[in-house]
């Protein structure tokens, strides 16, 4: 919860700070929820480590699973630790040092604030009891204001003797406890079971076995009848059995074994016969019988056939509704990791805003934007790494108009890029048509701009967009922690454009500007021969169009063909079409050249391959150019130009 933040009080238990140091890939966290937290990011910034950590104090099953890397490890300084005094005297060569070591934590905590308690669980803790202040932390003040809403914070410790080579965890209540003194009062286990807190682990679904989501649910409900249930399942399955064994077909068979060499009479004290055998599922009893069953499900006209031959979503969406059936806890707070990984993007959302109206807080961590757009901006913590470093990043609470708009546009654009670390904001829809369409075109042996970590931004959702646009959404994506690329157009130099220009740099980590008098009509255009552009430019018809080029084509009706390109909207198909007018002809032998078939390069026009390429360079976090890239202009070639 940022500061000016209304303290919730409905009745629910929420966290309401997050604390990490040394845990995993985490040297520290300070994290305060507003409300719920959707847990997005990069890969290796930490998601799976955020929901394990609270876990860890909340989940009394959870502390069973530690291990030596769960204590923070940080690579060596280059340099550091070298045995000067080893190296030898000048004049011989010295021996290459051999790498140091990562540096291991001893101590790994987490601790977590807990307000909104109710009355049973504030009994319980009693005398661990702190008010809570309006930054969501507990308040060490001891004349704060006693009618303030009150919180208990609770703190997991992960400890390894290095001695002993042992390691040893504990979760005490830190409002009580001195760790320096090795003085802890410990949270007993039963408080942290009376906690309203839930983690959703998803597993094959329907399972009647002993262990299954499915089973507990059953014997949670009515537990007499799943005993009487799987009585008559091991009295009918008996019978059944007994009537095969001694079915002639069955009897037959074995006595015929039973008669090859006298075996029946050499097995036992008196001679068998097939009367004397009969069959089990295992040991007999029910829970080997549960065992073998799956669920078999009915879901067209091919009659019942095993879950497993459904496919995956159908198998995900029953594990994830048999864990939010157990999970079903009113005000609980509930975990849960990669969520929606295996779920379409319909389901992932419509499940996602179950968990978010049912409880009283969620905290998921997902790689899916469909899962983030069940709930509200602010709710979105988005972690990242910068310099190797983890860290996280939240929008502010909305106080102007401005901030208002532009929030609107991370459900409609930035959600897609959530995990993506850079963004190329460009003005407008038509530029990320073209550009996109110019970076499926690379081959094989070019790499695409999501090598490099980048996903192709529009400012504006229509005709809104525009350089006046893109600080915004450049703002937003910010604040959320992407690296900014902003590709614009060269406007008339004037007072007005320089200011547009101006706050675009002041938004962007990198400004790529296309060379002067050029949008991206004219970047498709820029470095083509005209006798291309001509070839291509026929497709405008087959959209109700005339062909600017039909008749003439010269500088003149080039820009007729970027204006009717932009008022029309029909990049792609004049893309397209170009690009097959640009390609070398296989069966002419004179553009081949040397190259094999497979090896042809495709020929792109020249300024978007100028584009991308200034994107992909700038998208590296090392990157130490300009943060203004003015593009060359492409001449028209030779022949045509003269």
């Amino acid at each position: 919860m940022l500061s000016g933040d209304v303290v919730r009080d409905d009745g629910v238990v929420r966290v309401t700070r997050l604390l990490i140091t040394d845990f995993r890939g985490w040297k520290s966290l300070d994290l305060r929820p507003r409300d719920h937290a959707v847990v997005a990011g990069v890969p290796r910034a930490g998601r799976s480590d955020v929901i394990e950590a609270l876990a860890r104090v909340l989940d009394p099953e959870a502390a069973h699973g530690s291990s030596l890397s769960d204590l923070h490890q940080t690579a060596p300084v280059e340099g550091e630790g070298e045995d000067q005094s080893s190296q030898s005297e000048a004049g011989s060569e010295a021996a290459p040092p051999e790498p140091a070591e990562p540096l291991q934590a001893s101590t790994a905590e987490v601790e977590v604030t807990l307000s909104d308690l109710d009355p049973e669980i504030e009994q319980l803790v009693d005398g661990y009891l702190q008010p809570l202040d309006e930054t969501g932390m507990a308040s060490e003040d001891d004349e704060a204001d006693p009618s303030a809403p009150q919180c208990v914070r609770l703190t997991y410790r992960l400890s390894y003797d290095h001695e002993t080579e042992a390691l040893e965890s504990v979760v005490y209540y830190p409002a009580r406890s001195n760790p320096e003194t090795n003085q802890f009062l410990r949270v007993p286990a039963a408080v942290r079971r009376a906690l309203p807190v839930i983690t959703l682990n998803a597993g094959v679904p329907l399972q009647l076995r002993t262990g299954g989501s499915l089973r507990r649910y059953i014997e949670e409900r009515d537990p007499k009848a799943a005993v009487a249930a799987f009585e008559v399942l091991r009295d009918a399955v008996g019978e059944a059995v007994a009537a095969l064994s001694k079915d002639p077909a069955i009897t037959e068979a074995v006595d015929a074994v039973l008669a090859v060499g006298g075996t029946g009479k050499r097995l036992g004290d008196n001679p068998i016969t097939a009367g004397d055998i009969g069959f089990l599922a295992e040991d007999g009893s029910v829970s080997a019988l549960l065992r073998t069953l799956r669920a078999a499900l009915r879901l067209d006209t091919a009659g019942p056939l095993a879950l497993t031959n459904h496919g995956s979503t159908v198998t995900a969406v029953l594990s994830m509704a048999e864990a939010m059936l157990l999970a079903n806890v009113p005000g609980a707070v509930v975990l849960a990791d990669d969520f929606g990984d295996q779920l379409d993007a319909a389901t992932a959302e419509h499940l996602a805003s179950l968990i978010r109206n049912r409880s009283g807080q969620a905290w998921l961590s997902t790689r899916r934007p469909e899962v983030a757009r069940a709930f509200e901006p602010g709710d979105v913590v988005r972690l990242v790494r910068h310099g190797g470093q983890r860290t996280y990043h939240q929008l502010p609470q909305v106080s102007d108009r401005k901030q208002l708009v532009a929030h609107r546009q991370l459900h409609t654009q930035l959600l897609p890029a959530l995990t993506a670390p850079v963004v190329a904001v460009t003005e407008g829809p038509h530029d990320v048509a073209v550009l996109g369409m110019a970076n499926r075109r690379y081959p094989p042996h070019r790499l695409p701009l999501s090598a490099y970590g980048v996903r192709l931004v529009a400012a504006g959702t229509g005709s809104d967009g525009g350089i006046d646009q893109v600080p915004q959404i450049a703002d937003l994506a910010k604040q959320l922690g992407f690296r900014v690329i902003g590709v614009v157009d060269a406007d008339k130099p004037s007072q007005q454009s320089a200011d547009q220009l101006d706050k675009v740099k002041k938004s962007c980590d990198v400004v790529i500007q296309l060379p002067e008098k050029t949008a991206i009509e004219r970047a498709i255009t820029a470095g083509v021969r005209l006798a291309h552009l001509a070839a291509a430019s026929s497709v405008l018809t087959v959209f109700g169009q005339p062909d600017p080029l039909a008749t003439e084509a010269t500088e003149q009706t080039v820009t007729n063909l970027c204006l009717t390109l932009h008022k029309k909207g029909l990049h792609e198909p004049f893309l397209d079409a170009l690009y097959r007018e640009l390609q070398p002809d296989p069966a002419d032998p004179e553009e081949q050249g040397e190259e094999p078939e497979e090896n042809v390069p495709v020929v792109h026009p020249p300024l978007l391959a100028a584009i991308l390429e200034a994107i992909a360079t700038a998208a590296s976090s090392s990157y130490s150019g300009p943060t203004m890239i003015v593009l060359e202009g492409v001449g028209r070639p030779d022949e045509d130009a003269a």
